[in-house]
């Protein structure tokens, strides 16, 4: 599955093929995408809804960047990516 973006009006985020939500601060947000990992950074954010049966994220706050790292995807969960983070 693909993922996808809308962001409407810089303060309403969706984002689809989402595998799980590492973090989420009022700052920054990293979730882990079937295109990799992307980092929502902002003020104000929160997070409205993750449902993993879906695959689907939504958050909402002042949208500032979104950004997909380079150099580091993120490793299914187990042993040898927990010993390594």
């Amino acid at each position: 599955m693909n993922s996808s973006i809308t962001v409407n009006d810089r303060s309403d985020l969706l984002v689809s093929g989402v595998k799980s939500v590492e973090s989420i601060t009022d700052t920054e947000i990293v979730i882990f995408t079937d295109d990799g990992d992307l980092v929502i950074k902002g003020g104000g954010l929160e997070s409205d809804e993750f449902d993993p049966a879906s695959a689907v994220f939504r958050a909402r706050g002042r949208i500032d960047a979104l950004t997909y790292r380079t150099g580091k995807r993120h490793l299914s969960d187990n042993i040898i990516s927990r010993l390594f983070k």
